[in-house]
């Protein structure tokens, strides 16, 4: 419980006391049914107690019939103890239900439930209102007195209706807030990401473009095997070039280190990125990168192909290979769900599994 729920709990607390219980005990003497004054102040303080249970850690959400249960509560109190005082207590304490009424009514406001909070006050001012026209030898204006009888409720309907305005335009004002910190968060990391590899890619061309052109210029024409060695070395490094212009956002530093060692196995693989736009979709690209390192690590002796249609979604991996190999890739693919998805659910692995033939998506829940 955070101090500020406690506060408001000792202060709703205070208030049920002093306005209900207390006043209820002072003034047995006025009315001719103080039992049923007695068990009227019961269901008052019972059914606050109940709406006020958010302040105690349940949920804030409140169901339609039990809003409209508790709001019928404030103007059958009255119609439960209002009767059966004299005229002249009627702006006294033992008529103590249209103040003690009103923590049904903020409570039901703060919870979201305006509207039978509303017909609450309503309904109450027409028993009040219903009473004194009808009463006999009242000693105050009858217009005084109505006014004066609903006045707690005006007083406090209007100042919860601006404290919960005042709570949900906070609510919707630190949201857009966190959701601007999480974008710069998310935009820092991704430029981050960028550097390190271009930084990787500069290396890797220092160490694999610079090496295989020196060696080409350096071999004689007639060296057949030295021509052989550069070759397969173009064709590596050709993949990888390859890769970096097709799909430079689903290959970061661990993907090109899983597509080399995969490749060096002779596992044919394409990755490809068919978007128009430079938009990164942020959860699917980790998703299917973790899941194409998941898929080349256990690949052997198949061809795997990754793709982002122009859309963006769904990304899909194809593994096609030998059956027992693939179903390996299958397995290996579902255990890997709770590391490459994230947590909050909002996106979803489908893998459909043919002897010989895998088919993965990741795609929106």
């Amino acid at each position: 419980m955070t101090p500020l729920q406690r506060a408001c709990l000792v202060g709703a607390g205070l208030w049920l006391f002093s306005h209900a219980v207390l006043v209820t005990l002072l003034g047995l003497g006025a009315t001719t049914q103080p039992v049923l004054m007695s068990l009227t102040c019961l269901l008052v303080v019972g059914t606050s107690a109940y709406l006020l249970r958010p302040l105690l850690g349940r949920p804030l959400a409140l169901g339609r019939r039990a809003a409209w249960a508790a709001a019928a509560v404030v103007p059958l109190s009255g119609l439960l103890v209002m009767p059966f005082l004299e005229p002249e207590s009627w702006r006294t304490y033992p008529n103590w239900w249209p103040g003690a009424g009103q923590i049904i009514v903020v409570a039901l406001v703060l919870r979201h439930r305006r509207l039978p909070a509303v017909a609450a006050v309503l309904a109450s001012a027409g028993v009040i209102t219903a009473g004194v026209l009808t009463a006999e030898d009242l000693p105050w204006s009858r217009g005084g007195t109505i006014a004066a009888l609903n006045q707690p409720a005006l007083l406090w309907l209007s100042a919860s209706l601006a404290a919960r305005h005042l709570f949900d335009a906070t609510a919707r004002t630190l949201a857009r807030y966190s959701s601007e910190v999480e974008s710069v968060a998310a935009e820092r990391a991704a430029t981050a990401a960028r550097a390190v590899s271009d930084r990787s890619r500069r290396t890797d061309l220092e160490q694999t473009v610079v090496p295989l052109l020196s060696t080409v210029a350096r071999t004689a024409p007639d060296d057949d095997a030295a021509w052989d060695t550069a070759a397969r070395a173009a064709r590596t490094l050709e993949r990888q070039l390859r890769d970096d212009l097709r799909a430079r956002a689903l290959v970061d530093t661990r993907v090109r280190d899983a597509l080399r060692v995969a490749r060096a196995r002779g596992i044919e693989v394409d990755v490809v990125d068919d978007r128009r736009t430079g938009s990164d979709p942020g959860e699917l690209l980790a998703a299917g990168r973790g899941t194409l390192v998941v898929v080349l690590v256990h690949a052997a002796r198949c061809r795997v192909t990754t793709r982002l249609p122009p859309s963006g979604t769904p990304l899909t991996i194809a593994v096609e290979g030998e059956p027992e190999v693939v179903d390996a890739v299958a397995a290996a693919v579902e255990r890997s769900r709770e590391f490459v998805l994230p947590r909050s659910g909002a996106l979803r692995m489908t893998l459909d599994l043919h002897p010989g033939s895998l088919w993965v998506e990741l795609h929106p829940a």
